[in-house]
């Protein structure tokens, strides 16, 4: 087995352990004295962070969600240009049919990173559903792409005040993008491998997203700008406990 292929393995590990830092938990806890999955819809992402403690922390949570996702997929990318990748160990030598190209591993740890956000170890596997991590990862895929996204994400948002919507629709968005950014080329890749690997993503993401789309279709899905009383909930959670 060549060495590359242990080097592609930690990096496919740090993509989730950068993916699992719980930003918005931290936000909440160190930042406001609370817990950010004791509120508001519980999770812990961007839309949760704004209703429940504001712009300034929901627009960190947001930032710093997507530098995590960007900075893992990036350490793959410099990998891929001066490491001496060798196809995730699928070299003739080794006996391996499939070519697994750069597409398939830039891809591989944008998900490692989606995984890692959605469930980290340190809270016990419960996480946020990674959209913000995605949209960071595909940003060192090709930051024209990321472009694509964060304009389309912004209309949505703002002509339909609906975060888990204009989330979704990116996602969908992103699958193509992958095929086409996601190699080692900065464009037309046409990876077939970081295809499937993206389209794995999204339905991952998707199931994430299972309770929003439920709402979403039965128009009950709370829009931004619906803030949650913090001092209410912590009196209503006491009162519970």
């Amino acid at each position: 087995m060549s060495y590359e292929i242990v080097f592609e393995i930690l990096l496919l590990l740090f993509g989730y352990f950068c993916g699992s830092i719980p930003v918005a938990y931290l936000i909440g806890k160190f930042g406001h004295g609370i817990d950010i999955r004791d509120y508001g819809s519980g999770n812990m992402g961007t839309a949760n962070v704004l209703r429940t403690l504001g712009k300034k922390a929901g627009l960190t949570t947001l930032v710093l969600d997507m530098v995590k996702g960007s900075v893992a997929v990036l350490c793959a990318r410099f990998y891929l240009w001066f490491g001496g990748y060798d196809i995730f160990g699928t070299n003739d030598s080794l006996g391996f049919p499939a070519t697994l190209d750069e597409g398939f591993f830039l891809a591989l740890v944008a998900f490692m990173a989606v995984l890692g956000h959605s469930l980290p170890v340190w809270l016990k596997f419960k996480g946020g559903k990674s959209a913000a991590v995605g949209a960071g990862a595909i940003l060192a895929v090709n930051p024209i792409a990321w472009i694509i996204i964060m304009v389309i994400w912004f209309v949505l948002l703002k002509t339909t005040k609906l975060m888990s919507l204009s989330n979704l629709s990116v996602t969908l968005i992103s699958i193509p993008l992958y095929w086409y950014f996601g190699g080692n080329l900065w464009f037309n890749n046409q990876s077939l491998w970081a295809l499937i690997v993206s389209v794995a993503m999204a339905v991952f993401i998707y199931w994430r997203h299972r309770a929003n789309i439920k709402r979403l279709l039965t128009g009950t899905e709370r829009k931004m700008g619906q803030k949650v009383d913090v001092e209410e909930e912590k009196k209503e959670t006491a009162e519970a406990s």
